[in-house]
């Protein structure tokens, strides 16, 4: 069954065409025949150089529901589908892993239509999420979104943010424009971050391109909460 979007927030439940329609939300690299909705939030055409020195033209960008945004990654540049702003039906996709990211690759197979449905705007849908990241960790990863925790500990240029559900690395993004993370952060600092979960090696990294100190309202009841976690876990030791 797929999800058709009504008004008011409802949903409208309808035999899904080609199959059952996922949400985006944890889909995982090595999955196939994948079939979902989406609005296209970005794309925009790319080069590539392939190992035999061809160069072929690709379309990447970001695609998004009511569960997540996600990357994609074209091998057909002529898709005339795949325009900003519409919602489309992807059928027969697959799932890899690009840069570290979690992508949705859609292939010379893959099949693309326009829908005509009542879906979340581009505005509401190009917000990011919170999430726990122990469901980041359980999905394998996440793009775009807001994550909430403590600094535990601190590894060269990136510290260790734990939240109570998972425990990953974060580092700031490039482009960031912030200096020195770990000048202004210590030990149970609470902290709020926005940008994206890859994956390299064994490790989730956060790849922060915000990056902020929960304001005084909320620090002193933040750190109670933390130290209380962590004593709990020192004494059980």
């Amino acid at each position: 069954m797929q999800r058709e979007y009504k008004k008011q927030g409802f949903f409208r439940f309808t035999p899904a065409e080609g199959g059952g329609a996922r949400e985006l939300w944890c889909m995982k690299p090595g999955e196939g025949g994948i079939n979902t909705i989406c609005r296209v939030l970005e794309v925009s055409p790319r080069e590539l150089t392939m190992k035999d020195g061809k160069r072929i033209e690709i379309l990447e960008g970001v695609i998004a529901d009511y569960t997540a945004k996600m990357p994609f990654f074209s091998w057909v540049a002529a898709r005339e589908e795949l325009k900003q702003d519409r919602v489309i039906l992807i059928e027969n996709a697959y799932v890899r892993r690009w840069s570290g990211l979690v992508t949705l690759y859609i292939g010379r197979n893959t099949e693309l239509r326009e829908k005509n449905i009542y879906f979340p705007t581009y505005d509401e849908l190009n917000k990011p999420q919170r999430r726990d990241i122990g469901d980041i960790i359980r999905c394998q990863g996440a793009f775009d979104v807001i994550v909430e925790g403590d600094i535990v500990g601190m590894a060269g240029d990136r510290v260790l943010v734990d939240d109570g559900t998972g425990v990953l690395f974060m580092a700031l993004d490039d482009d960031s424009g912030v200096k020195r993370l770990s000048l202004s952060l210590s030990f149970g600092t609470p902290v709020i971050a926005r940008g994206n979960v890859m994956v390299r090696g064994s490790e989730y990294i956060l790849m922060a391109r915000e990056l902020k100190i929960k304001d005084d309202k909320h620090l002193l009841e933040e750190l109670m909460e933390f130290m209380a976690r962590y004593t709990c876990i020192m004494w059980m030791w």
